[in-house]
Formats: C-alpha cells, structure tokens, sequence
C-alpha cells in the first residue's frame, strides 16, 4: 500500500511477537528502497479501542487475520515457519474475523472500504458477517487464482449508519 499510494498514512498492526519482527523488518527494507514508511503498532487486531483516534477516518482497511481453524493440518512450510498465532483463527477460524469486521465498521468512514482474507471454507461465513453487521454494503466474495472463495471486500455505508440486518451479498466469480 505504501509503494502504491506514496501519500497515504500506512499503518500495520501485529500482536505476534515473531510476526512482528518479520513486519518491522520487511517494512525497514521497503522504506530503504524508497516507498513511504509505515507505522508499525504491536497491538491486538480485536482490541476495542485500537487506533480509537481515527473511527470514521479511515480510508482503506486491510486485513490478513488468522483465520485458518486450529484442526486443519497446514502445509509444512506454513508450520514450519510461521507462528501458529498468526495462522489459526480459533476451533471454526472466525475467532479473529468476527471482531475485526466490527472494528472495521467503525474506523472506516462513509464509503471506505474493507478487504479482507479468509480461508476457502469461508467463502459464504465472512460476506455473511459483512452483510450482517448492517454498517457495509456491496458486500462481494472473491476467488483467487484456482477458483476458491478467499477474500472479500465491502463498503462502509455512505451515511455511515446501520442497515436491517440481512443484507444481501454476492460472489465474484472472476
């Protein structure tokens, strides 16, 4: 985002001590290289009052949770390398997601957007929690390159309120 947004205020948020020195680390080489340094926050992604100075200034928010759940074996490269605090989200791998979209919800101002990854088996469970929590719409699911449901995105409401629960969502099957 940094590279690509060069005015934009950046900022990474990391609770996994061994995450965070890969984080720091990767962002120190980027802002050598020339893109616009990020802020790096060690904090708690589902923390209530994370970054309580921008609710409702955020442009764009991103996330990358853990969100594998804790009894799928992963492949050894995974295991081998990454700590298992930023790759297994809880027994159904929302234990992350869930307070992540209402935090979204919140520090997205009107028509910000939210991306978010999650595992393939989620394809239905996250644009649910996105439809649901009322504040987003356009609320789509996307398949990455081998056609599974692994990411989906949505828009803070433009007048920053909440809808009837029970918004509608669609897949993206590009």
């Amino acid at each position: 985002m940094a590279q690509e947004l060069p005015g934009a205020r950046v900022i990474a948020v990391e609770r996994s001590p061994a995450a965070l020195g890969w984080l720091r680390r990767n962002a120190a080489e980027r802002a050598a290289a020339g893109d616009r340094p990020i802020e790096v926050v060690e904090a708690d992604v589902t923390a209530p009052e994370l970054l309580a100075d921008l609710v409702g200034r955020v442009d764009v928010l991103l996330c990358n949770p853990p969100y594998v759940p804790d009894d799928v074996v992963v492949p050894p490269e995974v295991a081998g390398h990454d700590p298992a605090e930023a790759v297994f989200g809880g027994t159904d791998g929302l234990a992350v997601i869930r307070p992540v979209v209402s935090r979204a919800g919140a520090l997205l101002r009107p028509d910000g957007v939210f991306g978010v990854e999650h595992d393939d088996t989620h394809g239905a469970a996250v644009p649910g929690l996105l439809a649901g929590d009322g504040r987003f719409t356009a609320v789509t699911d996307h398949r990455d390159l081998t056609g599974r449901p692994r990411f989906a995105t949505a828009s803070r409401r433009a007048d920053g309120r909440h809808a009837p629960i029970g918004a509608a969502w669609q897949t993206d099957s590009s």
